[in-house]
């Protein structure tokens, strides 16, 4: 078109002849800085290094196995965590029963899932004897089981669930002096 000027016009960048007496002067392409990244990677290596160091310093000797320290705890600790988790259990219990012997079936869901969870929470503290750890968290897998068959197992699972819960209880109930 007219007044449109060619690419490059008046562009100083653009490779053009040579005026007169002047040589070409041909534009390169600067060099990559690479400085940055050896210098990164020294540092990361130098890091690396020191973490090594360190690490096989703190270990402890290969032929002398860690020794397991299983805490002690004292009576009274054991008799408190025992306490407190039969406390828990009455009280999950007690919803368990309410809400299953209700008319909203998802109630007993609820009470039989939180009854669950609030057993297996009782049950991790470290204080507590081994028979009443196993049994609570016997009774919350039934509990979470009889849960899942409530809604997708046959009758005749259910009910053989339930029983199962029967059962469980009634161990509680005997270590917690209640049966």
């Amino acid at each position: 078109m007219v007044g449109d000027q060619p690419l490059g016009f008046g562009n100083s960048s653009t490779n053009r002849p040579p005026e007169a007496g002047r040589p070409a002067q041909l534009h390169s392409q600067p060099r990559p800085r690479t400085w940055p990244a050896v210098a990164l990677a020294t540092i990361a290596l130098v890091v690396g290094v020191a973490a090594l160091v360190v690490a096989l310093a703190r270990s402890t000797h290969a032929g002398t196995p860690a020794a397991t320290i299983t805490p002690a705890y004292t009576p009274a600790e054991n008799t408190a965590a025992q306490r407190q988790l039969c406390d828990t259990y009455t009280l999950a219990a007690r919803a368990v029963q309410v809400e299953t012997n209700g008319t909203d079936k998802a109630l007993a869901r609820i009470s039989l899932t939180n009854a669950a969870a609030m057993l297996d929470n009782a049950a991790a503290n470290p204080a507590l004897d081994a028979p009443h750890r196993d049994a609570t968290h016997v009774l919350a897998n039934a509990y979470r089981t009889t849960t899942a068959l409530s809604s997708a197992g046959t009758d005749d699972q259910w009910r053989a669930s339930l029983d199962d819960i029967i059962a469980k209880d009634a161990v509680m109930k005997r270590l917690c002096g209640g049966g």
